[in-house]
């Protein structure tokens, strides 16, 4: 009986365990419902002029209008799909290098100044060459992306390379360890977190950039919608456009990058 009431304390201990964690995962849920209801309120005391501002409430009736348009959709897929392509392109360039310039200390001294210069640099300032260069198009948008993203990639890598203690390396050449499997045992889990650090940011920061660049070329993709929503005075579809860039933001970074580092812990545990 002792027995049997202790598994049940052991189930409910569990089942509380897990209900605190699922509250904490969702408690950034609370701020954001605030801030809408407040952004309700306020319009709707009139606060702010709807001309200024459309009500929550309208904005959510337009996303769920535009959601059933298809070019809606491929309008965000194609801003996402320049997005994910620039990250990849980026992280299959700084990874090698970061790497390479956290265990030599040549190619540090070779690459990462001239990569620290580039980091300085104003993106925005490079979008009218790039566009002059490769055109008001998608490739403009997908090149822009891999440079944004390549400088978090570089230096989070990087520094992760040069964490990795030094008598890790000592051990590996006593038991003359090969190169391909001192990268794939040791290197990479030792930079797998830094790496997906360094995507992440990558992630929330070229929304930004490719927008501004759809905006300012006129390249197609939701940040074009966005643009013409403002100028035709349609305010409520402007931001249903804003709303659903946040909402694929939130939903990549929840669940791409929550399974990434999932699997890094597992991997590096």
């Amino acid at each position: 009986m002792i027995s049997a009431n202790r598994h049940v304390a052991i189930a409910k201990l569990f089942r509380l365990k897990l209900s605190t964690s699922l509250a904490q995962r969702f408690l950034w849920l609370l701020p954001l419902s605030a801030m809408f209801g407040l952004w309700e309120v306020v319009v709707q005391s009139r606060l702010i002029s709807t001309s200024q501002l459309p009500a929550f409430s309208k904005v959510i009736e337009s996303l769920i209008l535009n959601l059933h348009d298809p070019m809606f959709i491929v309008r965000v897929l194609q801003s996402f799909a320049n997005l994910s392509i620039g990250i990849v392109l980026a992280c299959a360039i700084a990874v090698p290098l970061a790497i390479s310039a956290g265990l030599k200390t040549t190619v540090d001294y070779a690459f990462t100044p001239i990569v620290m210069i580039g980091g300085a640099l104003p993106e925005l300032a490079l979008l009218p060459l790039l566009v002059f260069w490769l055109g008001p198009g998608n490739l403009a948008a997908i090149a822009m992306a891999a440079l944004v993203s390549f400088f978090p990639l570089f230096f989070t890598v990087r520094e992760g390379t040069k964490d990795i203690p030094a008598d890790l390396f000592h051990v590996t050449t006593i038991f003359r360890t090969g190169r391909l499997s001192v990268l794939g045992k040791m290197i990479l889990p030792a930079v797998s977190p830094h790496m997906v650090t360094g995507l992440r940011l990558s992630y929330e920061f070229v929304w930004e950039i490719v927008l501004a660049l759809e905006i300012i070329a006129s390249v197609s993709g939701i940040g074009l919608f966005i643009d013409h929503a403002v100028k035709v005075g349609s305010l409520e579809v402007a931001f249903a456009g804003i709303m659903a860039v946040g909402a694929l933001a939130v939903v990549v970074d929840r669940t791409v990058f929550g399974v990434l580092e999932g699997r890094v812990r597992r991997w590096i545990g």
